[in-house]
């Protein structure tokens, strides 16, 4: 079993502020005051905070998209105003949510914006922190859940399960755990529903490497593979880590461009069972199939039952969305392209991927122009992205014309082709694909499906 200390009673919640200590004298190893932020609103935009001092002057400590946190900022030890705020597709500042914090010194702040980002609030786990931990570090729980219940955490070592672990917390909807002690070193994190012993997520081996205090976050999960909850570790920098569940499936999805090969068998595994894609038309993307995590043989076939691509690879780990876009390579060869989707809400901004599989140039260009601009004056485009590649691009929420480009070496363009304007729609996992089209004027196509 492990060795932990317990610096307050864990049956004590914290609701909205969690303080480990009260004291303005603070201590010689964290002389100032101490704040940070983390986005746990699953459809915000990427937010801004934004603080105002007792002499009206602001500062900008930095900006979150969610499951995202700011790098921890030394701040003078007063009073703030705070404004969380956004960029719309106009370039307008829209202001989401203000709030005020009061900071002391040795403390450290987290503020936590939850909840529908239409209407969102802020809880603010602050304490103040540690200066006598000998190779030891200390846990808070977040339970940043929309859903009011309440979860239980549990801590193992690397090398035990669930049957050692030791119990950490139980902690409700919007709450926060008290601090709990361990020896650093690495470990296994397991989630179960208040009161029971079934594990809903067990983490992969985190290493606790340093002594300070980490934030377990429990938050709802975004994107397009439907899972309930994700666990992120918040320690003092801009990096996030989300530890996925190792039990969890993945899901992926096909875009068909095979004009030849149409409609389109998709095997993931043995050719001898049944395809996991039936008759997949030409131009096509699919919906996503779940299927456990694991290392799969992709295969192609026709109606006529010949294997066209025997030998495609496709890896999916725990938690990952993939898409795979079947085409013709340079030597008119059947040939997959896997890539992986993005995890993000796709609400008020969009994260997705292009895939260029025109082999008669060594790259194109692909340009976004919203209303109003042009290819020269818009700010979203990919300047060159070479044949049988991918790029991933993030556009605000906005109608688009896309146009795709052929540069010369004197920077001369070619239009190869062009959408009409196309609305984006929230909460779509988009996937654009560049290829060829005999039977369009140029022979050339973009395809934006989702």
């Amino acid at each position: 079993m492990l060795l932990r200390q317990l610096i307050i009673p864990i049956t004590s919640l914290f609701v909205l502020t969690a303080c480990g200590g009260s004291s303005s004298e603070g201590n010689d190893t964290y002389p100032s005051s101490y704040l940070q932020f983390y986005n746990g609103s699953s459809n915000s935009a990427t937010t801004t905070l934004t603080l105002t001092d007792s002499d009206e002057l602001e500062t900008t400590l930095g900006s979150a998209a969610f499951g995202d946190a700011t790098s921890l900022t030394t701040v003078a030890t007063e009073s703030y105003d705070l404004a969380f705020t956004y960029t719309d597709n106009s370039g307008d500042v829209q202001t989401v949510l203000e709030d005020q914090v009061s900071m002391l010194t040795s403390q450290k702040t987290v503020l936590f914006m939850v909840d529908d980002y239409e209407a969102p609030q802020v809880l603010n786990l602050s304490f103040l922190r540690d200066d006598e931990l000998d190779d030891q570090f200390k846990i808070y729980f977040a339970n940043l859940l929309a859903e009011n219940k309440s979860m239980d955490l549990y801590i193992s070592s690397s090398t035990e399960d669930f049957d050692d672990a030791d119990f950490v917390a139980t902690v409700g909807q919007h709450a926060f755990s008290q601090a709990v002690t361990f020896d650093t070193g690495s470990y296994i994190l397991y989630l179960t529903d208040s009161g029971s012993k079934d594990v809903v997520l067990q983490s992969p081996v985190y290493a606790f490497n340093y002594e300070t205090e980490y934030i377990l976050a429990l938050r709802d999960n975004a994107g397009p593979l439907k899972r309930k909850i994700a666990l992120d570790v918040i320690g003092n920098t801009t990096t996030v880590y989300s530890l996925e569940d190792v039990n969890s499936n993945a899901q992926f999805r096909v875009y068909n461009s095979l004009n030849d090969l149409d409609p389109a068998q998709i095997y993931a595994g043995s050719t001898s069972g049944t395809p996991v894609f039936t008759d997949v038309p030409a131009d096509t993307l699919t919906s996503y199939v779940e299927i456990p995590h694991g290392d799969y043989r992709v295969t192609l076939t026709a109606n006529e039952g010949a294997s066209q691509i025997p030998n495609g690879l496709l890896t999916l780990n725990q938690g990952q969305s993939k898409s795979l876009v079947f085409y013709r390579d340079e030597k008119d060869q059947p040939t997959v392209l896997a890539v992986t989707d993005s995890a993000t809400p796709q609400v008020y901004d969009f994260v997705f991927n292009v895939v260029n599989v025109v082999t008669d140039f060594d790259n194109v260009s692909i340009y976004f122009v919203p209303p109003g601009k042009t290819m020269e004056t818009t700010a979203y485009y990919i300047s060159s992205i070479n044949d049988a590649t991918s790029a991933s691009i993030t556009l605000p929420l906005d109608s688009y014309t896309i146009f795709l480009v052929r540069k010369d070496l004197n920077n001369n363009k070619t239009l190869l082709a062009q959408t009409d304007e196309i609305e984006f729609i929230q909460g779509s996992s988009y996937l654009l694909v560049a290829e060829k089209d005999p039977d369009t004027e140029t022979g050339y196509k973009i395809s934006l499906q989702y």
